[in-house]
């Protein structure tokens, strides 16, 4: 086989797994870091109501972009449920982080609101709902160990077929 056709198999197989890793990055939060950039502005106004500071909203959007593409190159092999769990532990964590806990605290300048009302504060516990995304993110984790266990148990019971030698 010579070099060309060799090319053109491995971009058979690589060119559609190509084109589904980056529609799924696009519908996973690609959408969403293109507006982010064209409008920084529109960042850091979104920013200064999250309740940690400098949280950096589009990074985090790309890295769930970079997960979403690798889970979907790495389709067909175990790799794909490490970085399911992997992403799942991440957004746990940053749910964590960025909700203080289950608590979120949002004050309001006195420069945005009318000249005699002073300053607002909204306090939100929502600390049940926040346990209960994390132990549908543990079931998350779950289903995917269990995924990853039957997957390799088939490819355990795959027929191994050596090439051919010329």
């Amino acid at each position: 086989m010579s070099d060309v056709e060799e090319d053109r198999n491995w971009l058979k197989i690589l060119a559609p797994r190509i084109l589904k890793a980056a529609f799924w990055g696009f519908i996973m939060g690609g959408e969403i870091l293109i507006p982010l950039y064209l409008m920084p502005d529109v960042i850091t106004q979104i920013e200064e109501y999250m309740p940690v500071a400098g949280t950096g909203l589009p990074v985090i959007a790309a890295i769930f972009v970079a997960f979403e593409v690798a889970i979907q190159l790495l389709d067909r092999t175990v790799l794909r449920y490490a970085l399911s769990i992997s992403r799942t532990i991440v957004s746990m964590v940053l749910f964590i982080i960025f909700t203080n806990g289950g608590i979120i605290e949002i004050s309001m300048p006195s420069d945005v609101l009318p000249p005699d009302a002073g300053s607002l504060q909204v306090l939100v516990d929502f600390r049940t709902i926040l346990a209960a995304l994390l132990v549908f993110s543990l079931l998350s984790i779950v289903k995917n160990i269990l995924q990853a266990i039957d997957f390799l148990s088939q490819k355990a019971e795959e027929p191994v077929i050596p090439p051919e030698l010329p």
